[in-house]
């Protein structure tokens, strides 16, 4: 949630950029929390199976849009879904 405006403020990143460094850095960590949580026996892998291709397809999506979309779009759109987001931890 704070690493690409951070990203784009103390280091003067372009949206583009700092979205896809922020991906860089998650991608490692979200796939080492998953092999433990997979190692621990705590993965429902039925949900797994069905969310997956879902995910994918998200996340290629957002790539692509990621490079065809301006800086300022990227940023309203990462604004909402983080307010999205927040308001569902708050209130679910």
């Amino acid at each position: 949630m704070i690493a690409v405006p951070l990203l784009e403020k103390i280091c003067s990143m372009l949206a583009p950029h700092a979205h896809a460094n922020a991906i860089s850095i998650i991608l490692p960590l979200s796939a080492v929390t998953g092999a433990v949580y997979a190692l621990q026996g705590t993965v429902d892998w039925d949900v797994l199976a069905f969310i997956a291709p879902a995910l994918t397809a998200g996340s290629i999506a957002g790539a692509f849009l990621t490079g065809k979309l301006k800086p300022a779009w990227l940023d309203h759109i990462f604004t909402a879904l983080m307010f999205l987001a927040g308001a569902w931890m708050a209130f679910a």
